[in-house]
């Protein structure tokens, strides 16, 4: 039903667009590591199962953001990242995707692969791939390259780490450890993908490979993308959030100015019929929670195209005491939040034109009107706003869904969508922007503590990605590992650092058995990977210790 109502209202033509150069991604795949299962598309959507069967018309399928794993529940339907900035000239450059449905290309802004001379169905087949890789699986190449008996992972033998120059790719991509420094990703002498978290998945996307809609000309945007969890069922915070990282990259020639960036979202908590959203402008998130304390297995909507009254049964319900879901901007200020309803209205309907995606990340309804405080934010007697419902609906304060400083005091719960973003900044060609986000999954003893859960949680996610220390009753290190490869080990040994390490100064001490300090050497702003010439060492076993301002870790080595 949701799905009709979708294609109903975008109103898509089947005329079909120029089919241009590139072809649309259609790989899939899931993380598999916390308790988030949420499913990701090579075009850069996320969390939807687009249905491809229905080709050359891909139509939108099922929610693909599954919590708990293996509940069958999901909190959200699709999501996706928007961009858009404009030249000196004042002309405007988006990229903005949601349910990519239609005929081909409509509503994509983005294909697979990064920035080329040539984008065509090659340029498509070599990039329409998700890299999936795990931390275990890098250790292992790492003991075992160059073991005969060993067999390398695909995505560690086709980690895209550099481009083809002579197409006018980047000479390099997707981040890697590169033992002999020559920039050359060479997995066979032993260099490994360089990932966050305990698996991963990776993507490279661009704005130029076909004809965009909205219609908006390229601006060379090249988007590189890491969803990243953590397998750590002792922490539930961070058990419960799925990280993605985004590096932007300005390909082109054009000075951008005036770009937001933002994460689209249509939550859908379970039921889609009950929902509310809001903001928390202290902890730089969005969020979704149910409108009251019992999310039902059962909607009722009017059929879009006889008008009649009709029942639908959910699978997806969380019953009793529903969660909430919020997307965290854990490194840069949040600085808007805007939603939308799933209708053409002038003022808070669906973006059809790239003028309306950009205005709703800039802070504006789609028509260019200012959103306002109080109210559904229209009245221009109001003050103006930069979020969209910030109050606390728990404690009733502010302007929030529960109460919207109106007389009717709180809004009708239904199936809601909206864009947090951040900017303005200035992407001059050349330069990068890069950010990282979270999708926290929180569920307390009702709706409304659900919320004062996900404030909890919020702040342990911000505090392990920005210092590796999970707030509790007493602060709690993340576990660290230094890791020595080849170990036992005879002349050139690597140390691979933990990535908190990364760009501060270390001292890094080999000391035999007896305690002496028979090696020593600071590194200035030190590389996660370093090297030492150890073949003056006697045989035997050694301590190797790194210390830092504020961290100390340790590592047995074996000198042969």
């Amino acid at each position: 039903m949701k799905k009709a109502l979708i294609l109903l209202l975008l109103g898509i033509s089947l005329n079909a667009f120029s089919q241009g150069t590139q072809t649309e991604g259609i790989s899939v795949s899931n993380l598999d590591v916390s308790n988030i299962n949420p499913g990701i598309l090579a075009n850069g959507d996320m969390f939807n199962t687009l249905d491809f069967t229905s080709r050359p018309y891909p139509s939108t399928g099922n929610s693909a953001f599954e919590v708990p794993r293996g509940s069958g529940k999901h909190t959200i339907f699709a999501g996706a990242l928007w961009i858009g900035g404009k030249d000196q000239q004042n002309n405007l450059y988006v990229a903005s995707q949601t349910y990519r449905q239609g005929t081909p290309h409509s509503d994509a802004n983005n294909w697979p692969g990064p920035i080329g001379n040539i984008h065509n169905p090659s340029h498509t087949a070599k990039y329409d791939k998700l890299w999936k890789i795990s931390k275990a699986e890098i250790q292992n190449h790492i003991a075992n390259y160059n073991n005969s008996n060993y067999s390398m992972p695909q995505a560690i033998a086709t980690w895209p780490g550099n481009g083809n120059t002579a197409n006018g790719e980047a000479a390099k991509l997707a981040p890697f450890i590169d033992l002999n420094n020559d920039g050359i990703y060479s997995p066979t002498q032993g260099d490994y993908p360089k990932i966050n978290g305990d698996q991963a998945i990776y993507l490279i996307l661009n704005d130029n490979g076909n004809v965009k809609y909205p219609t908006s000309p390229s601006m060379h945007a090249e988007v590189h993308v890491m969803h990243y969890g953590y397998d750590n069922p002792n922490i539930a915070a961070i058990f419960n959030t799925l990280f993605t990282e985004y590096r932007i990259i300005n390909r082109g020639t054009i000075n951008l100015q005036d770009f937001y960036a933002g994460i689209w979202i249509d939550f859908d908590l379970g039921n889609y019929g009950d929902d509310y959203v809001g903001c928390d402008t202290t902890q730089n998130r969005f969020f979704a929670y149910n409108a009251d304390n019992y999310d039902e297995d059962s909607i009722i909507t009017i059929d879009p195209y006889n008008g009649q009254q009709q029942v639908s049964y959910l699978n997806s319900y969380y019953g009793a005491n529903p969660p909430a879901q919020s997307v965290i901007f854990l490194d840069k200020k949040m600085s808007h939040f805007m939603y939308y309803y799933h209708d053409s209205n002038p003022y808070y309907g669906y973006p059809n034109r790239a003028a309306g995606y950009y205005n709703y990340l800039r802070g504006h309804w789609k028509i260019g009107q200012r959103l306002t405080y109080g109210g559904v934010g229209t009245d221009s007697l109001n003050a103006p706003a930069n979020y969209m419902y910030p109050g606390n609906p728990v404690t009733g304060n502010g302007w929030s869904e529960m109460n919207n400083l109106t007389s009717s005091v709180t809004n009708v719960p239904g199936d809601r969508r909206g864009v947090g973003s951040i900017g303005p900044f200035n992407l001059n060609a050349g330069q990068e922007l890069k950010f990282t986000v979270a999708y926290n999954y929180s569920r307390g003893s009702s709706n409304l503590n659900s919320l004062v859960t996900a404030a909890q949680d919020a702040q342990t996610v911000h505090n392990f990605f920005r210092n590796s220390v999970v707030s509790s009753t007493k602060s709690e290190r993340i576990q660290q590992t230094l890791k020595l490869f080849p170990n036992p080990a005879n002349d050139l040994l690597q140390i691979q650092l933990p990535d908190s390490f990364e760009n501060k100064d270390a001292i890094i001490a080999i000391t035999d058995y007896t305690g002496r300090i028979v090696l020593k050497t600071k590194t200035a702003k030190a590389n996660q990977n370093q090297q030492l010439d150890i073949s003056k060492l006697s045989k035997g076993i050694y301590q190797v210790t790194v210390t830092s301002e504020k961290q100390t870790i340790t590592s047995k080595l074996v000198k042969l």
